[in-house]
């Protein structure tokens, strides 16, 4: 037997390219772990809320065998054509919150343009719900499958097959797609936010304080010791 000893350099002690060759070491580890976009979702889904949509929960065990949920929220992401997000959950048009949403997010103008055309589809169907699921192989919103209702009473008192039938099934159609399209929206929505957060968690800056904090230590040429 034989005792060995290496050198070990903290991250700050490195040479420019061995402290490169450490942040891409630190970045592939990065990209398996999901830690990083639990607060993302975790914000997407009191938006969601706020729309008045209620998002799945999915069920996980923790390295401790502990059983939790966490929203069925799907992505993938940030370099591919087929790249996105998406959701599954139900929609109800008497829980889309206006005032409280725009009072969480006071800023983003995306989110205010949602809700007030969402607002508007639940102020016309106030019985107006869908169920949305993820289909595919794809994240992005596209590979998702809605079944919608906008109850009318109207439906039910025009005669079946007359002019004004006819004219209140397209209004309704269209009123689904703008429905369907607006809830896309917000899963593109979530893409952006979970894009904007990988690309600060992977920025140098912020790899560079992460690699601090761990206090990890390198070799000479900034493979991990």
């Amino acid at each position: 037997m034989r005792i060995k000893q290496t050198k070990v350099y903290q991250y700050d002690e490195l040479s420019d390219k061995a402290k490169e060759k450490a942040r891409d070491w630190y970045r592939e580890g990065n990209c398996e772990d999901s830690y990083w976009s639990e607060c993302v979702i975790d914000d997407a889904a009191t938006v969601a809320e706020f729309l008045g949509l209620d998002i799945n929960q999915t069920a996980y065990k923790t390295m401790g065998g502990e059983t939790k949920y966490k929203p069925t929220v799907y992505f993938s992401g940030f370099w591919s054509q087929g790249d996105g997000a998406c959701v599954e959950g139900t929609w109800r048009a008497s829980d889309v919150k206006v005032d409280e949403l725009k009072e969480y997010a006071p800023q983003d103008k995306e989110l205010h343009r949602i809700v007030d055309g969402l607002a508007e589809i639940a102020r016309e169907y106030p019985d107006g719900y869908f169920k949305v699921r993820h289909r595919g192989h794809y994240s992005h919103s596209g590979c998702t499958a809605f079944d919608v209702e906008l109850p009318t009473e109207q439906e039910n008192e025009l005669e079946y097959d007359s002019p004004e039938y006819k004219l209140l099934q397209v209004k309704l159609g269209e009123d689904e797609e703008t429905l369907i399209e607006l809830a896309r929206d917000f899963m593109n929505w979530i893409y952006r936010q979970l894009e904007k957060e990988w690309d600060y968690q992977n920025s140098d800056e912020q790899v560079e304080e992460s690699i601090r904090c761990n206090a990890y230590e390198f070799l000479e040429t900034g493979e991990r010791a």
